[in-house]
């Protein structure tokens, strides 16, 4: 039997390119330095900081969200990242990451957790907290581990799980010594084992698959939840949730008496801010700034983005069938010309990315489009016409009708018109029709459910550092999450040998490797990272631009 410790792949640090944006009207002395208006760098979490003793206790949270997605379960597939923004007040929050993206345990759920590989298969024990409990009196033991494992694992097809990866590369997970202890055991070396159990699910939610697919829809189920926080009202027709808190939490209170989160687009959302009827709100496009630029007993603050944008194509819509199709799109994007649009006003630059699963200040990020990732008329031409259309004026057309690509767009602000408006024009110039069709915020999650696009402008948000770690997440054959819906055999291989290599190194090697035969299918264009803006009323604090660090729910409150 060998032993030995495990690497965890985590963030390097770096810095991207930045003038004149991060700024303060009012800080702490405990908030993370801020650098000068000269520096040229952006932090990778920017906030103001503070001790649970030096808040108040008392005061209202205002935050806005997109939508209040009719399927409240986080761990679904049909979850997204306002399903997990609203999940993560009112259930357990297992994993949390300190101001250097360390990942840690929540301690008022397990008390300590260890990994060790034995046998070349890695072995972790989870040591849960004996008074961790659900707000129904179930105890937060094995068998909430073992059912949100049962969701997971892919093991029988009809749970549909918003993450397996991870959760399939285990071989067992049991009782350990008591009810409190669990021992989850992988298949192999699993090095990113702390990607797992972010989130854990009432074994009741898990019983069966119609229950875990159908019991959270329109239904946030309080019972099940845990945490310095409950449900006290949700209105899907309003677009609105109400937290308070939770007399059944056994930790330290939270310190906010309420917390209310509001479905709004984009332009409500800032008016709300400007009105008092908002305490925090996204300022990463110029429009933003510019309004809140003189607005007085508010803090600015600026750092990575935890998240990149890119285009992914359909590839079982009509008209992305064709991979010679998806090439002449994709080589019809200008990314530099676009990001020059996207960053205007916001004095920063960025080149545009090559890859979906690392950002460029991670260890091992590499360009993975490769030639496909630079804008070209000419090929473009020359795919689409390998594949029988023709140039007939404007537009490239087969069988008399014009080459009509459609994408959805939910946000009609200036900003985002502008982005959609400089894809129609570069693909115009291609010969390609970009129609644009306008959805409501609160559609997103039936548009995507539904696959009604041919091409979707979208950003996938990374809840924690270990990138690779997601790499059959986002291009496996398996995967609900692949947006494009293509793959193959090639990227499966290499996805398999990245999440079982035995090292951070060979993960990186054939993480990159999957990605670029994913890339070599044409669904998808990773546009760019960009800087996270956030202004915020003055005290509020433990909440901004915080990039992957991530706080217990009680330590979010208002200064004294």
């Amino acid at each position: 039997m060998s032993k030995k410790s495990l690497p965890i792949i985590s963030l390097t640090a770096a810095a991207l390119i930045l003038s004149g944006c991060s700024t303060t009207t009012s800080k702490s002395d405990t908030a993370a330095p801020q650098p000068p208006a000269s520096n040229t760098t952006i932090k990778a979490a920017d906030y103001q900081a503070a001790k649970y003793e030096d808040l108040k206790s008392g005061g209202e949270l205002r935050l806005s969200i997109n939508e209040i997605n009719p399927q409240m379960n986080a761990g679904h597939t049909d979850a997204n990242a306002s399903t997990s923004t609203i999940w993560y007040w009112y259930n357990p929050q297992i994993a949390l990451f300190d101001e250097s993206a360390n990942w840690y345990a929540n301690p008022d759920y397990i008390e300590s957790v260890s990994a060790e590989v034995k046998d070349g298969k890695t072995v972790v024990t989870w040591n849960i907290n004996p008074k961790a409990t659900f707000n129904d009196g179930t105890p937060i033991d094995y068998r909430a581990f073992q059912g949100t494992f049962k969701v997971s694992n892919l093991s029988d097809n009809a749970f549909a799980p918003s993450d397996p990866d991870g959760y399939k590369d285990m071989e067992s997970v049991e009782r350990g010594k008591n009810d409190k202890q669990v021992i989850v055991t992988y298949k192999f070396q699993y090095p990113s084992w702390q990607k797992n159990f972010e989130f854990l699910i009432h074994p009741t939610a898990t019983k069966d698959a119609q229950t875990f697919n159908e019991a959270y829809l329109k239904n946030p189920h309080p019972e099940w939840g845990a945490g310095p926080y409950k449900v006290e009202n949700v209105d899907f027709e309003a677009g609105n949730i109400t937290f308070t808190k939770n007399e059944k939490w056994w930790g330290k209170p939270g310190k906010l008496e309420k917390v209310t989160l509001r479905a709004l687009e984009k332009d409500a959302e800032i008016n709300a801010f400007l009105n008092d009827q908002l305490d925090a709100v996204n300022i990463s496009d110029k429009e933003r700034l510019a309004k809140v630029d003189t607005v007085d007993n508010i803090n600015k603050y600026t750092a990575v983005q935890d998240r990149v944008t890119q285009l992914a194509l359909n590839g079982k819509s009509e008209v992305f069938s064709d991979i010679n199709v998806r090439k002449a799109f994709i080589t019809a994007i200008d990314r530099p010309k676009l990001l020059e649009i996207v960053f205007n006003g916001l004095n920063y630059t960025e080149a545009p990315v090559g890859s979906s699963v690392l950002f460029p200040y991670q260890k091992g990020y590499q360009d993975n489009l490769g030639e496909l990732g630079k804008y070209d008329l000419q090929k473009s031409a020359e795919y689409l016409e390998a594949s029988g259309w023709k140039r007939e004026g404007d537009y490239f057309q087969k069988d008399g009708k014009d080459l009509e690509v459609h994408i959805p767009q939910f946000s009609s602000n200036a900003s985002a018109t502008a982005v959609f408006g400089a894809l129609q024009s570069m693909t115009k110039k291609a010969g390609i029709k970009l129609v644009i069709d306008t959805h409501k915020p609160k559609d997103f999650s039936a548009v995507i459910k539904g696959r009604q696009y041919d091409v979707l402008y979208s950003a996938i948000r990374k809840s924690n550092p270990f990138g690779i770690a997601d790499i059959e997440q986002l291009y496996a054959t398996t995967s609900t999450y692949n947006k494009s819906d293509l793959s193959n055999a090639d990227v499966d291989k290499f996805a398999k040998q990245s999440v079982r290599a035995n090292t951070e190194e060979e993960a990186i090697k054939y993480g990159n490797e999957a990605e670029k035969e994913s890339f070599k299918l044409a669904g998808f264009l990773p546009l760019f990272n960009g800087p996270h803006s956030v202004a915020t009323k003055s005290g509020l604090a433990n909440y901004g631009a915080t990039g992957f660090v991530s706080f217990p729910k009680e330590l979010i409150g208002w200064t004294k």
